[in-house]
Parts: structure tokens; C-alpha cells; sequence
């Protein structure tokens, strides 16, 4: 297998556990907006992944409407951030540990910068990430391959890219950008991403430095 000197993660769901904080806020959103119908919460996790404004395509096709909307879920969301969101274990010991062993390291989610950066600094992961894309930054999401070739692209060289997630969407991604994929236990969409193969499956990010430290024979 190749030595992989990339590694891209998902944010949310990914390296910090924002599953019940987004849940908490579509749900509250639905309930504004759409007060009379119920969405189980099944339905409000199969809302997790693809950008707002395609997911509050349910409720109305008017973009005033999607817009106060996104404002709406986004303000229930940065009130309650921090009494929800928090890392999933040992994810600043991997991420230092790869770092200090010269692997690049990137971010790439779906949120906008705006919403992304808050849980990232407070949480020290820029400390190890050099490399962000943001829903922002580019003009197709995942799973599109754009959003991973516009993360490598501000790395000055890289050779074999490794695209961690807990969502469908960072599977495909990464295999339509010929990057190695990695799944996590953890995911709440765990059997779908198992499904799609990822050529990696983690427990515990522990796992992840014995995928990428391990030295090719």
C-alpha cells in the first residue's frame, strides 16, 4: 500500500462530535418553519451532510425563505455550540502526532468558513491543520471531487492523499479525486459509508497512526 503524506478529515461528525447539536438545530428550525409536520429523528439525521440550502429545499423553494432559515439554524446552532459540540477521543494526539511526523494535514466540510472556524480554534485544531476548504470556497461540495483538490492545491507538493469522514459524501469525494478513503466507527451513518468501501475502517484515531506512520516494506 502507499505512504500517505496527505490526510484530509471531515469536520463535523468527524473530528468533533456536532451529530446532537446539528440534530438539536434542524430539529428547532423544522419546528419554526414547518410547525405542522413532524420529522422523526431519522429523518433530521439523514439531513446531516449536504449544504443547507439544498436540505431546507424541503420546506420551500423561495430563496428569502432558505435564507432566513440558514440564519435561523445557524444562530440555535453558535447559542448552543459549546454546550454540545466536543472531540472525539485523541484526536489532538493524532493530529500532533502527524504533524511532528511531517504528514500535511487539511480540513474539508461543507459548513462556511464563518461557521467552521469558531469549533476549530476553540478546540486547537488549527494548531495542526494547514489547509482549510470551506463550502465558500468553492462553486460544487461534496461529494464533487472540487472541495479535496481545492484543499491540496494550497499544500506545495503531495503524493498520496488519505480523505477521512463519517458521511457518504467524504467517501465519494475522496474516491472521485483518486484519494484513499477512511471510514469511522463512529459515524451515525455508519452502514451506508460501509457500503461504499472505503479502503480504510478506524475505531479510534489511534488506528489512523498505524495506517499512515506505518512504513511501506
Amino acid at each position: 500500500m502507499r505512504n500517505i503524506d496527505t490526510v484530509l478529515f471531515d469536520l463535523d461528525g468527524t473530528l468533533v462530535d456536532s451529530n446532537e447539536l446539528i440534530i438539536k438545530s434542524f430539529y428547532e428550525t423544522m419546528k419554526k418553519y414547518l410547525p405542522n409536520r413532524e420529522f422523526s429523528r431519522k429523518e433530521l439525521i439523514e439531513m446531516i451532510g449536504p449544504p443547507l440550502k439544498e436540505t431546507f429545499l424541503v420546506a420551500s423553494s423561495d430563496p428569502k425563505v432558505i435564507l432566513e432559515m440558514i440564519n435561523y439554524y445557524r444562530k440555535v446552532y453558535v447559542d448552543l455550540e459549546f454546550d454540545y459540540i466536543e472531540l472525539y477521543p485523541n484526536v489532538i494526539e493524532t493530529l500532533k502526532k502527524l504533524a511532528d511526523n511531517g504528514v500535511q494535514l487539511g480540513i474539508v466540510t461543507t459548513k462556511f468558513k464563518e461557521s467552521a472556524m469558531p469549533s476549530i480554534k476553540h478546540y486547537g485544531l488549527d494548531k495542526y491543520i494547514t489547509s482549510y476548504c470551506f463550502l465558500d470556497n468553492v462553486t460544487e461540495h461534496k461529494p464533487h471531487p472540487e472541495p479535496i483538490f481545492y484543499a491540496l492545491k494550497q499544500f506545495k507538493n503531495y503524493k498520496n492523499v488519505l480523505m477521512v469522514g463519517d458521511n457518504s459524501s467524504d467517501i465519494l469525494a475522496g474516491k472521485n479525486a483518486s484519494a484513499l478513503t477512511c471510514g469511522v466507527a463512529w459515524s451515525i451513518k455508519k452502514d451506508l459509508i460501509k457500503g461504499l468501501n472505503p479502503d480504510y475502517w478506524i475505531m479510534d484515531y489511534l488506528d489512523l497512526l498505524d495506517i499512515v506512520l506505518k512504513k511501506e516494506k
